[in-house]
């Protein structure tokens, strides 16, 4: 079973047919993957046959077919295939890649949760001490996020650390196994290990993080945001009629009694529409970071 500390980068596939299949009848495909979350496409077969149950029960449109992955590469050799409707993301990759696939964010996942880096107690002192160090961790998985959004240069929540001057100088070795980045850590192979909020409140709750402390957290954002791929669609509309049921149906998601369990695998509560101008912010904060000028 998948752990209730992961969350999904879900994507809705249609059928690949050069354009968007339009045929009613056709089932949607749902690929789901994890970036440097725990998993595997064998543990996940029970949680995606449930959203898989809801969502055609909720929008009366054929189950959708399923499949897993947990590494960013694999999700866009998918992506180079065929184009998506709708999709779970993480925040990094719609940063990442909203222009190329023309992602339109709808909704996002609440509540909002903080990124921890840890280390092992008193070893860390000033920022200087992870120049040219290790650091694992799933969140490295998307290294220009943690460097533009999580913890640039100036980042207020990064000050906890003397001589804060931003991520450039680690070396990342993304992962998908937290307890090994942890056991690394504890063996001095590593410098520091960087966790999502869920996964360090589950790692303290199971006793992991003996002589290790966190030396440093990000504000908070949301595990994941929900996105229509406008560029499957022919017209210029803001999105198909197979995207707006699916997306209803996950903004009602928590409301559903026997779906609710789904929501919790999901390491979320549920999901809301984006909050006006926040998104147009990170946009722009992430542009500016990365040398670009400001969209219009």
């Amino acid at each position: 079973m998948i752990k209730p500390c992961g969350f999904f980068l879900v994507t809705l596939f249609f059928p690949s047919c050069g354009e968007k299949c339009g045929a009613a009848d056709e089932a949607p495909g749902l690929v789901i993957i994890q970036p440097g979350r725990p998993g595997s496409p064998k543990t996940a077969e029970g949680f995606l046959s449930r959203l898989g149950d809801y969502l055609a029960r909720s929008t009366k449109l054929p189950k959708p077919s399923l499949s897993y992955q947990n590494k960013p590469a694999d999700a866009l050799s998918r992506l180079k295939k065929t184009l998506p409707d709708l999709g779970i993301v993480s925040l990094g990759f719609y940063l990442e890649y909203r222009k190329r696939f023309g992602l339109k964010p709808v909704l996002e996942a609440y509540p909002l949760k903080k990124y921890v880096l840890v280390a092992s107690e008193g070893n860390l002192k000033a920022a200087a001490d992870l120049d040219g160090k290790l650091v694992m961790g799933g969140p490295l998985y998307e290294p220009d996020f943690v460097r533009r959004i999580l913890f640039p240069p100036g980042e207020k929540t990064a000050a906890a650390l003397a001589g804060w001057k931003g991520s450039d100088a680690w070396l990342p070795r993304p992962t998908t196994k937290v307890s090994a980045a942890l056991y690394q850590l504890g063996k001095g192979r590593v410098e520091a290990v960087l966790l999502h909020e869920s996964q360090y409140e589950s790692m303290k709750t199971l006793g992991r993080l003996k002589k290790v402390e966190k030396v440093m957290e990000s504000s908070y954002y949301p595990p994941a945001v929900i996105v229509a791929f406008r560029g499957a669609l022919e017209s210029a509309e803001a999105v198909s009629e197979e995207q707006r049921l699916l997306m209803n149906a996950m903004e009602k998601i928590s409301t559903v009694k026997e779906a609710r369990e789904i929501v919790q695998q999901m390491g979320c509560q549920g999901f809301r529409k984006i909050r006006p101008g926040w998104m147009g912010e990170i946009e722009k904060k992430y542009l500016f970071e990365r040398g670009e000028k400001n969209e219009k």
